[in-house]
C-alpha cells in the first residue's frame, strides 16, 4: 500500500473506484484523538497550555487529515496537530442537534 500512495497523483486517485480507494486509502494523518469526533465542537489543549474550540473536519483523498473548522458553515480550516495534551467533546456541532 505505502508503494502505491507514494506514487500517487490526483489523476491516477479520480480514476479509481470507490471500492479501491477504500482500500488504499491511509489514516496516518488523522489525529488518533479526533477519530470519530467528526462533525463535532470540541475543546483542546495545546502542549502549550494553549486552549481553544473548534469543529472536527476531515480532508479528503489518499491520506487525509483532521482539520480545524471556526463555524458550522466552514468549507475548510487549517489542519489539526496530530496530538494534543487534552481533548474534551462539547457534542455535535450539526444544526438542530
Amino acid at each position: 500500500m505505502t508503494e502505491a500512495l507514494a506514487t500517487m497523483t490526483q489523476t491516477i486517485w479520480n480514476s479509481l473506484s470507490a471500492a479501491k480507494r477504500d482500500q488504499l486509502r491511509s489514516n496516518a494523518g488523522l489525529s488518533r484523538q479526533l477519530i470519530g469526533l467528526e462533525g463535532h465542537r470540541v475543546e483542546v489543549v495545546d502542549h502549550d497550555g494553549g486552549i481553544r474550540r473548534f469543529i472536527v473536519g476531515r480532508s479528503t483523498g489518499w491520506i487525509p487529515c483532521h482539520t480545524e473548522l471556526k463555524r458550522r458553515t466552514s468549507t475548510g480550516g487549517v489542519a489539526a496537530n496530530k496530538e494534543y495534551r487534552a481533548v474534551r467533546d462539547l457534542g455535535s456541532a450539526r444544526k438542530g442537534a
